[in-house]
């Protein structure tokens, strides 16, 4: 529609003329001078997704790597004695794509045991006269990314006194 047409349809039209002017001056300014600034938000704009965008995909991809990172536990013969555990830990450090270490007691497993399962009944947790975990000391261990975490269990599991190398998201669905 240009101009001339809008003035037959306002003159077809009864209304106040101020409203008639008001609306003729509305539908034929130019837009360019309405929004002058436009072109240049919408440069922002995307700008401003594509930085979201990349900020939103480094992040995602560091906690994928996280996620990915296995951890162990290996379990040994309760007959062992502490200079026999100590050699094991020194031999799991020593194997490749092996990131971290960390000997768990008995009386640490059993500690975290009772938080985990027995606190929230009351009073279950004091049956217990003695340790039930007493020989479940264990190591814990963090698989890099880019080991072969199955390569690494059989490694493990050849080390004389290991009795049980298991996942620990394999435990935690038990």
């Amino acid at each position: 529609m240009n101009k001339n047409d809008m003035i037959q349809i306002k003159e077809a039209i009864t209304m106040p003329s101020e409203l008639s002017d008001t609306l003729l001056r509305g539908c034929t300014v130019s837009r360019t001078k309405r929004f002058p600034y436009t072109r240049y938000s919408r440069l922002a704009m995307a700008l401003i997704a594509a930085f979201a965008i990349m900020i939103t995909g480094t992040t995602s991809y560091a906690a994928y790597n996280v996620y990915q990172e296995k951890n162990l536990a290996v379990f040994m013969e309760s007959t062992l004695s502490q200079i026999e555990i100590d050699r094991i830990g020194e031999e799991l450090v020593q194997i490749p794509g092996i990131a971290s270490c960390r000997f768990i007691s008995g009386d640490e497993a059993w500690n975290e045991f009772r938080t985990t399962y027995l606190d929230d009944v009351e009073g279950l947790a004091d049956a217990f006269s003695e340790n039930p975990l007493q020989n479940s000391f264990n190591y814990r261990l963090s698989v890099r990314l880019n080991a072969d975490t199955q390569a690494i269990r059989e490694e493990i599991s050849r080390i004389d006194g290991v009795r049980l190398v298991q996942d620990l998201s394999e435990l935690k669905q038990k």
